[in-house]
């Protein structure tokens, strides 16, 4: 079975193909790795401390004793049903006890009373885990890749809806502009919104998201570390910007959601600095961004804007795009290249 990918995962999640034995989920985003592997497990056997149906395998496990995996497949449970086991590996640590397992279930050789949830880290299409189940018939392969925007958007909205409330289109794009990268950290965000809310039997008033709930409730963490970040960096602030990245590390940012951050910032400048050039005054071209700059924060921005303009701007911009493509090819520390670009970014300001 090829790697599924968008609306088949999703389908395959929601009704898995019983004659399917084993699951592979990997990739980068390890909160959305989570999020599908107990989402398939919980489905089978809705209590992980179920000690006949539900069993956790580690790398070292089966170390010693690669065709563990598939006794355990295949493994009766004493309570009747089916049965989940789970491996966390770390890339090919298990690729031999992998291959034997799918090779059995592939030959009929091992008749699975179980299903097997591997869960992996990033896995390059080279990976001999990776080919071994993309060429399996009886396994399937789900590649776990960064939110974007909208699927933020759909996160965010599907779980509001489930909460009878809405979003304001301005509270939307706030949000998709604060969260990603982490999905595991994106879902813990909106749900901490919508607890903000209130639940709904106890809610009065409008069932409906603003941008002042979002403001109140997440700027302060992940967005307002992030926002900080990219003003530093703007304002050619090196000292407001080392406190910055310290704060943006705590609150949970990635390197490539930091950079992802940085863009996003430098994207609104330059919308901005068009809308300015087609005609608008600084002031309404602040209003026409979506979300429109917050009126605490006009008189920086606008002082950005003279800033940062023309070939400086491309330039950034440029900058900011080159380092995400180092950090996601080239095996270099993300970290240092996140905080490289963004200090790059506070000296072309002070030029």
């Amino acid at each position: 079975m090829v790697a599924l990918k968008g609306r088949a995962i999703n389908s395959f999640i929601a009704d898995r193909d019983k004659s399917t034995g084993a699951v592979l989920i990997y990739g980068p985003d390890a909160g959305l790795v989570r999020e599908r592997a107990d989402l398939i497990a919980r489905a089978i056997v809705p209590d992980f401390k179920d000690p006949f149906n539900y069993i956790e395998l580690t790398d070292a496990d089966l170390k010693a004793e690669p065709g563990r995996l598939s006794d355990e497949a295949a493994a009766l449970s004493f309570a009747g049903g089916e049965r989940v086991i789970r491996l966390r590996t770390a890339g090919e640590a298990s690729a031999k006890a992998i291959a034997n397992l799918l090779g059995g279930l592939d030959g009929g050789h091992v008749k699975a009373n179980g299903v097997v949830v591997i869960e992996a880290g990033e896995l390059t299409p080279r990976s001999g885990v990776r080919k071994t189940f993309e060429k399996s018939k009886r396994g399937a392969a789900l590649p776990c890749y960064p939110d974007g925007p909208a699927d933020i958007r759909n996160m965010a909205t599907e779980a509001a809806r489930a909460e009878g409330l809405g979003f304001d289109d301005d509270a939307l794009d706030l949000l998709a502009s604060i969260l990603g990268e982490d999905h595991g950290v994106s879902r813990a965000e909106i749900n901490k919104l919508i607890l903000y809310k209130g639940p709904k039997n106890l809610r009065s008033g409008a069932g409906t998201v603003t941008l002042e709930d979002v403001r109140a409730s997440l700027v302060d963490g992940l967005g307002d570390a992030m926002d900080d970040t990219a003003g530093a960096c703007a304002d050619g602030a090196p000292r407001r910007l080392a406190k910055a990245l310290h704060k943006a590390a705590a609150a949970g940012a990635s390197p490539i959601g930091l950079l992802r951050a940085l863009q996003r910032s430098f994207a609104r400048l330059q919308a901005a600095n068009k809308l300015v050039e087609a005609g608008d005054s600084p002031a309404g071209a602040m209003k026409k961004l979506r979300p429109p700059v917050f009126f605490a924060e006009q008189r920086a921005f606008e002082a950005r804007l003279h800033k940062w303009r023309g070939a400086r701007l491309d330039a950034a911009l440029r900058m900011l795009i080159d380092a995400e493509l180092e950090a996601k090819t080239t095996g270099a520390p993300q970290k240092e290249i996140a905080e490289r670009a963004a200090l790059r970014l506070a000296v072309m300001a002070q030029r």
